[in-house]
């Protein structure tokens, strides 16, 4: 396990599984989600590589969060 530090920010987030032939499909999710809750996108998606094509040759093991920054009123 490793300790993973990001900025604070307020993003709608998912956590895609697998190879990223179908990496749309989450991002799709993610941005459904945003726009069921009212809630206003930037126009910034993110993805955070938790286990990559750099850490193992095998696609199923691959976890990809893609995190869709929202406008927050937190400061």
């Amino acid at each position: 396990m490793h300790e993973l530090r990001l900025p604070r920010r307020t993003a709608a987030v998912a956590t895609h599984i697998g190879p990223h032939d179908d990496i749309d499909l989450t991002y799709g999710a993610v941005g459904s989600f945003a726009a069921r809750n009212g809630l206003r996108a930037q126009s910034i998606v993110e993805e955070v590589y938790l286990v990559g094509p750099r850490d193992t040759d095998q696609p199923d093991r691959w976890r990809t969060l893609v995190a869709w920054l929202i406008e927050s009123d937190i400061d």
